[in-house]
């Protein structure tokens, strides 16, 4: 039975972390309800899966910005400021929140934004990425960090609603999100001395390849089925919600 929870969870993380649901939403669903272990190592065996399962969706991708680093590497690292910056002061001051404690705010949060991005999505020009428009992806980006609230449903709706095509908005948040799986990573690794306490080896090694195909299915679909819009997700993300006010 522990490593069915472990395989619900690893597909669960995976098909989250690049849908516009918000996967630590998810998550913390899932362990109110006693399916998701605690222990942080099982949480970072999945950032590590769901991370190596974008850089295979994005290969190329990633390999043309590793050629040429200045083109777009500038304005990634420029939208990572301010979601640095906004995280921090959250983990600070507002620790209480990242608790989940407006897990069903989070998630009507992601409704709304979603819904916005519908609305100003008829609107695109095809906008190219400028210094204004990283700053206020990186902002929503910093805002993602309350659960329920999706990271690549606020990244996205924030460049469609600037004028950037679906197909490269959602391009740029994966890409965004590399810096951000890495530092989370590195951050609550160092903060807990990357203990395994808390979950077997078994479990881990099925999370994290459910994870990863997961993952992988769910990027290469965004990638390739963004310019349909993001609709489908605004109902879902606002029952949710909804339902949240109403879990244990």
């Amino acid at each position: 039975m522990k490593y069915l929870k472990a395989a619900i969870v690893g597909i669960v993380q995976g098909l989250t972390e690049f849908l516009p649901v918000s996967s630590s939403g998810h998550l913390a669903i899932l362990a109110r309800l006693g399916i998701c272990p605690t222990s942080v190592f099982f949480a970072l065996a999945l950032h590590l899966a769901t991370l190596a399962a974008l850089l295979v969706a994005m290969r190329r991708e990633i390999g043309e910005l590793c050629c040429h680093p200045i083109r777009e590497g500038k304005y990634i690292l420029l939208a990572s400021i301010p979601t640095v910056l906004i995280a921090f002061l959250f983990k600070q001051f507002f620790p209480s929140l990242l608790t989940g404690s407006l897990l069903g705010f989070g998630f009507l949060l992601t409704s709304a934004l979603l819904t916005l991005s519908e609305l100003f999505r008829r609107d695109s020009k095809g906008r190219m990425l400028d210094a204004k428009v990283s700053l206020l992806t990186g902002a929503a980006q910093g805002i993602a960090v309350l659960p329920g609230v999706s990271r690549s449903g606020s990244t996205i709706a924030v460049l469609t609603a600037c004028g950037v095509e679906g197909g490269e908005a959602a391009r740029f948040s994966f890409l965004l999100s590399v810096p951000v799986i890495v530092g989370g990573f590195l951050l609550e690794g160092w903060e807990s001395g990357f203990s395994a306490a808390g979950a077997e080896t078994g479990e881990i090694l099925v999370a994290a390849g459910a994870a990863f195909m997961s993952g992988l299915l769910a990027a290469r679909f965004m990638l390739g089925h963004i310019k349909k819009g993001l609709k489908p997700f605004i109902p879902y993300t606002f029952a949710v919600g909804v339902l949240c006010y109403f879990l244990p």
